[in-house]
């Protein structure tokens, strides 16, 4: 079995600034996104799971190598579906957090917050795999999407 390498298990800046800041206006002002608290709860929790999952299956495709300093490029696991898939499970955490917390703040961040990770993180990321592995990592990056 595969270990996990915590460290391979970003905590991009792009989406914890804006929850950080969503949550401290909802604690100044509650806006609340709905009362049905059920159906908030599984759909919250279920993304939640799948994000954790998600982050966890990518951090495991990466073995031992460091996330930072990759030494190949990884097709594997959730990397055969997605050039990020790292993104995807921390868009899907934020969305879970979005039900769970019920404020409409995290929701009028979420734009901001998926514009900080594509043009800052996620491009900024692409460029420097294409500048180490060229036309190998040019030519993953036309068979796999880079989100879903």
């Amino acid at each position: 079995m595969n270990r996990i390498k915590w460290s391979n298990i970003p905590i991009p800046q792009g989406h914890v600034i804006p929850l950080v800041i969503s949550v401290v206006l909802h604690v100044w002002r509650p806006l609340e996104l709905w009362q049905a608290a059920w159906q908030r709860q599984i759909t919250g929790w279920s993304l939640l799971l799948i994000g954790i999952l998600l982050a966890l299956w990518a951090a495991t495709a990466f073995k031992q190598m460091d996330f930072e300093k990759p030494t190949t490029i990884v097709t594997t696991g959730p990397y055969a579906f997605s050039r990020n898939p790292m993104y995807v499970a921390w868009t899907l955490i934020y969305l879970s957090l979005i039900l769970l917390v019920n404020t409409w703040w995290l929701v009028m961040l979420l734009p901001v917050s998926l514009l900080i990770t594509h043009f800052y993180d996620i491009q900024s990321e692409e460029h420097q795999l294409e500048q180490k592995f060229g036309e190998e990592y040019r030519q993953y990056s036309k068979r796999v999407r880079r989100y879903l």
